[in-house]
């Protein structure tokens, strides 16, 4: 199992995807697990998966646990713990550190803490980095936006409090930013989000009842929207992922009133004109609520546990599932037919984003970065390139390796014929 399973990620890690969207059972989980968190840093383009904490069938308990799964070395170790076990719990990446609050810890006396994990030197220890009564929240979501900490919907874990639907918390600053309530008492819970450019989008949930309601938080302009589209069935307790690569969306597994864990997939395209375009995509081999779904660096999406019911009555679905998005060409008619650059994925960003850009030709392919000014920064590539989609991230670093400061910059692919700029924006 695990020689088939290193092989198959290698052919994916190698761009030789297959044009026709499939879900894959490519193995199993050594230690599995239900409502923990996968993260992963799809800007530094690295080859390793962090899944934390979740609920541990054969321990019967939440579990601490700090996971590290390497894709090209098809390895699974432990790598840490965090400081006490978390299930149903939010987490993402600030700068070099994996942050996390929240979640079923019924048991302890320190429910108001986020956590952090330097994942870039797993021999440290997990530490708490503050503590606030926003981040004592069960089966709430959120991302990681510049310095904010976006805190979406949940129920308080201490009960008598009252908290925001939505929460900003500055990392830096240590502070509560803007916030909104809901219309209703009851916030909404066990939601599913994730980002595309300025927006955060908000699908499903609980709140009297399964939802099918999709919200657009705009970061720029502090605004909430209710979507005209909705989900195609109600659903919560799933994954929200979105591909940069492919700039696909989905909505995967969850469960609804009528099944306790969902194998259905959606997929989620952003037209032009800012709607969206919901269309159902492929089901999963397994239905799975409290599932860690992951877009990994070369476009495929990776989903690891979850159970096969919304509470702890079932089991945990050991099986990982990869969805085969083909974004990666094999024939003349798949090759791209024009130069195109892409917005930068996250933007804001900090520490690191990726930039995707399609070559239609054999040309020579210059991309620089420039400051507001219009000095040149850094190059990001420069040699020959075949038809084809390629990605390149940048670290927030000059030519020299130095650090530059927050702020506007403009990212300028060239080919022979054709020059396209695009504004990205660094927040330290």
């Amino acid at each position: 199992m695990k020689k088939t399973l290193l092989i198959i990620f290698i052919l994916f890690a190698a761009g030789m995807s297959q044009a026709q969207l499939r879900w894959r059972v490519v193995g199993k989980m050594p230690y599995p697990v239900s409502g923990g968190q996968v993260v992963y840093d799809i800007a530094a383009q690295s080859s390793k998966i962090y899944i934390l904490g979740g609920y541990s069938d054969s321990l019967q308990s939440a579990v601490d646990w700090i996971q590290e799964y390497d894709v090209e070395k098809n390895t699974w170790k432990m790598v840490g713990r965090m400081l006490q076990p978390r299930d149903q719990f939010v987490a993402d990446i600030w700068k070099s550190s994996i942050m996390y609050f929240g979640g079923t810890v019924d048991a302890s006396t320190d429910k108001n803490a986020i956590e952090s994990w330097d994942y870039k030197i797993v021999t440290n220890l997990a530490s708490v980095y503050d503590r606030n009564k926003n981040f004592g929240r069960l089966y709430s979501t959120g991302q990681i936006v510049g310095d904010n900490f976006y805190i979406i919907g949940g129920d308080p874990a201490t009960a008598g409090d009252t908290l925001s639907y939505i929460q900003a918390y500055n990392l830096n600053a240590k502070q509560n930013g803007i916030s909104f309530n809901s219309p209703s008492p009851d916030p909404p819970r066990q939601r599913m989000t994730f980002i595309v450019g300025n927006n955060i989008y908000i699908f499903g949930g609980v709140i009297n009842g399964v939802m099918k309601a999709i919200q657009k938080f705009n970061i720029s302009t502090q605004t909430l929207t209710d979507m005209p589209e909705q989900l195609n069935e109600s659903r919560a307790a799933g994954s929200a992922v979105y591909n940069p690569l492919s700039q696909k969306g989905f909505i995967i597994g969850g469960y609804n009133e009528t099944l306790t864990a969902l194998n259905t997939v959606e997929q989620v395209e952003i037209q032009p004109d800012g709607s969206l375009k919901i269309t159902q995509s492929l089901p999963m081999t397994y239905a799975r609520a409290g599932l860690m779904a992951v877009a990994y660096k070369n476009g495929f999406v990776a989903v690891f546990g979850g159970r096969t019911d919304r509470g702890h009555l079932g089991k945990v679905v050991p099986y990982i599932e990869i969805l085969d998005e083909g974004t990666s060409v094999h024939n003349n008619a798949e090759l791209p037919k024009q130069f195109s650059l892409d917005q930068n994925f996250p933007n804001p960003f900090n520490p690191s984003t990726i930039i995707s850009y399609q070559v239609s030709a054999v040309c020579q392919v210059q991309l620089k970065v420039f400051d507001s000014i219009g000095r040149e920064i850094t190059e990001l590539v420069n040699e020959e390139k075949t038809p084809g989609k390629y990605q390149v991230s940048w670290n927030g670093e000059d030519k020299n390796g130095n650090s530059v400061p927050s702020g506007i910059y403009f990212y300028r692919m060239t080919t022979g014929n054709y020059s396209l700029t695009k504004k990205m924006i660094l927040l330290k």
